[in-house]
């Protein structure tokens, strides 16, 4: 048993290992600081809350909005070379954070920390991609998320323990932790030799190329939609905990539902992969986070919260790791890193609508005395979802079946 796992282990090849590091590494880095940073501008700094939601929507905004751009970006510089520039724009913002006590400068961070991972995510998606085959990449996106969300559990941690002190401590750890992640990759992380360059290396071409690929928007409108729902989590627990039970440890329950993606994550990827066809397991995770959420609105009692969250992360243990083998498959040799930059701005814009259409939904329900609104609205929404991409996939198999 020792024996197999050590030769599976020593298998796994040094850019591998550079990588699942580097996704570790900048989980721990990121959720140890963002998720503090709001207590901190409001608690420390006084500012309001007004300021506040400018200040976060700024890093959103320069992370999601410049993506689809710095994916093509990607494609022409280099995976390897686009990483490094993401790696040390980021280092740059984080470190501001603890230097800087008045709006302009923490605008500055927030810009360039989101500009950072809008440089590196779409180079470091594509990485995987060249470096994996079409047999294993599912696996290889599968252990990528579980690292990240093992990194969601871990970097809270760290961060409350360090805000004990100050945030100061909070922002100068998350900065070495880029510079780890920056020296690594310099150093041992090798440019892919068969990385592919669009045949066209202006910009607007090549973007203009990727949007013509009507599957793919199509692709991006179903991802778009099941990622709004994704987008309710963190309001959808916080909204319920306080109508159910106020006082409740919300950490807690967003630990436990960390904790069961991290050891669900690679094994129920690859069984998703082997028994049901990729829109099937986009589907199937569509109507789990649907589920999940209409869980936690319709239960009363503490346990159904936690049923509906951790219904709700499995939904999400199938739905990323295919996306992104899907994300790659689209792309085909060449512009992946494009391809990866057009889907995360497109998730951008599911998230967006997600916040503000929840946010509508929970108040016009309140408001109405109809509480059970937003819930049956959620489960519709997945269900017309699920419709669609199961249309699709048929789509897809009297294609193959013409093309046989």
């Amino acid at each position: 048993m020792m024996n197999h796992l050590w030769k599976k282990l020593t298998d796994i090849k040094l850019p591998f290992w550079v990588m699942f590091m580097n996704t570790f590494s900048m989980a721990v880095g990121f959720y140890m600081m963002i998720p503090l940073l709001a207590s901190y501008l409001l608690h420390d700094l006084l500012l309001s809350v007004t300021i506040v939601g400018v200040i976060s929507a700024i890093r959103s905004l320069s992370q999601q909005g410049l993506s689809a751009f710095c994916g093509t970006l990607a494609d022409r510089l280099g995976y390897k070379r686009t990483i490094l520039i993401g790696l040390f724009i980021r280092t740059f913002g984080f470190g501001m954070f603890g230097f800087v006590d008045h709006v302009p400068g923490l605008i500055i961070a927030c810009f360039f920390s989101g500009l950072g991972a809008a440089l590196f995510q779409p180079a470091s998606y594509a990485y995987y991609a060249a470096l994996s085959t079409l047999q294993n990449r599912i696996t290889v996106y599968a252990i990528r998320e579980m690292l990240s969300n093992l990194g969601f559990v871990v970097g809270p941690v760290v961060g409350a323990l360090l805000m004990g002190f100050h945030f100061k401590y909070v922002s100068l750890t998350a900065t070495l932790i880029f510079v780890f992640s920056f020296f690594l990759s310099l150093l041992l992380l090798p440019h892919i030799k068969n990385e592919q360059k669009p045949q066209d290396a202006r910009m607007l071409p090549q973007m203009k190329k990727v949007l013509q690929n009507r599957a793919f928007r199509r692709f991006m409108v179903f991802t778009m939609i099941s990622w709004s729902l994704v987008a309710q989590l963190y309001m959808a627990v916080p909204f319920r905990v306080n109508q159910i039970a106020p006082g409740a440890n919300i950490g807690l329950i967003y630990s436990c539902g960390a904790v069961v993606m991290v050891l669900l994550q690679v094994p129920f990827a690859k069984l998703g992969q082997s028994k049901m066809q990729p829109f099937g397991v986009l589907s199937l995770a569509t109507l789990l986070l649907a589920a999940g959420l209409f869980t936690i609105g319709m239960t009363g009692s503490m346990i159904g919260m936690y049923a509906g969250v951790i219904a709700f992360m499995i939904g999400q243990v199938f739905l990323q790791p295919m996306m992104n083998t899907m994300v790659s498959e689209f792309a085909g040799s060449g512009s992946i890193a494009s391809y990866f930059g057009f889907n995360s701005f497109a998730l951008s814009i599911g998230a967006m609508l997600g916040n503000v259409g929840g946010g509508y939904l929970y108040d016009l329900g309140t408001t109405l005395g109809w509480r059970a609104l937003p819930w049956i609205c959620f489960l519709l929404f997945g269900l017309m979802n699920i419709f669609f991409m199961l249309k699709e996939q048929g789509r897809r198999t009297d294609s193959k079946t013409v093309s046989a």
